[in-house]
């Protein structure tokens, strides 16, 4: 495994060091250190790793909401000795809005221009029961007015939170292992092309870097038919209609972190340019011959198929 598959697992070491260096250092001051140290580690992953951690984005959220509560309103909202399970409470309603709404996650990647490679959605779940196993029984214990040991109190309170995350630490590591030694681990990808007039929609990504791609693409776990279905739903989402949008190209392609990817290339035949809401502006395929070293390296390999769909849709469509 390189570094990119590395750091997945090490996203979750800054909520780790978070969460056992409450019990030993001043709360305010450990929270501080807490997020300064997601942010750190989230905007090398963006910026040098071209990835997204979901991990690194959970910790930075998580233990970020508890570090201002704590700094701007001291105990109101954060009583004392209660940190602990405040920033595990935090770390899962973040949790669950990422497993509920992975949409929100995935319209953030699309504005990063970046291609997860990794799904996170198995250890998420696993943060979410564990953890609301744990609050559960805590709140269990308090309504009772249980007189537990010292022992027992800072067991739960304090061992039961690390060991959840370090649990997802492991669980994830092995899992990325595994992955690393099957010599073909798919995930779909899909992009959706909208055509219009024999013109197509560029939008650019890695805004630095002034690049010019498709601008709709989403990737998804799940069989041809779930692919279908969805690509759908993201069409209803950019442009207010029950339009459908053809499957034209299907190919695979390995990406740096090792993983093959299914790409589902769609177009998606609109009347009017108007049509569709999102930034960008529509091309003859002549101007994006002319400008192929501002292209996406995977718009390239697309573009003889876009080309004919959009001529054969241009001359057919109604």
């Amino acid at each position: 495994m390189n570094i990119r598959n590395k750091i997945v697992s090490i996203g979750l070491l800054p909520i780790i060091i978070t969460l056992i260096g409450l019990h030993f250092f001043p709360n305010t001051e450990m929270l501080g250190v807490g997020l300064v140290l997601s942010l750190i580690m989230l905007t090398y992953n963006i910026i040098k790793m071209k990835d997204l951690n979901f991990f690194l984005l959970l910790g930075t959220f998580g233990i970020g909401t508890c570090f201002f509560l704590r700094l701007f309103w001291g105990y109101k909202y954060v009583p004392l000795n209660t940190i602990t399970p405040t920033v595990e409470f935090s770390l899962m309603i973040f949790a669950f809005i990422y497993y509920t709404a992975p949409e929100l996650y995935k319209d953030l990647l699309d504005r990063l221009g970046i291609r997860v490679c990794f799904s996170y959605k198995f250890e998420t779940k696993i943060i979410i029961i564990l953890s609301s196993i744990h609050l559960i029984l805590l709140y269990i214990i308090k309504t009772l007015n249980h007189d537990w040991s010292p022992e027992g109190r800072f067991f739960m309170i304090n061992v039961v939170p690390v060991s959840i995350y370090i649990i997802c630490l492991v669980i994830n590591t092995l899992g990325i292992h595994i992955a690393a030694k099957i010599e073909k681990s798919e995930q779909n990808i899909i992009r959706i092309a909208p055509i219009c007039n024999g013109k197509i929609l560029l939008s650019r990504k890695n805004i630095p870097s002034q690049i010019w791609d498709i601008p709709i693409e989403r990737n998804l776990e799940g069989d041809m038919d779930d692919c279908k279905k969805y690509a759908i739903k993201i069409t209803r989402r950019f442009t207010g209609k029950n339009l459908q949008p053809r499957l034209i190209l299907q190919y695979s392609e390995e990406c740096s972190c090792g993983i093959c990817n299914n790409i589902l290339l769609f177009i998606l035949p609109l009347k009017d340019e108007k049509d569709i809401n999102t930034d960008g502006k529509f091309f003859c395929f002549d101007e994006i011959e002319n400008k192929l070293e501002s292209l996406n390296p995977s718009i390239k390999k697309e573009l003889e198929h876009l080309k004919n769909a959009a001529s054969l849709w241009k001359e057919f469509y109604l």
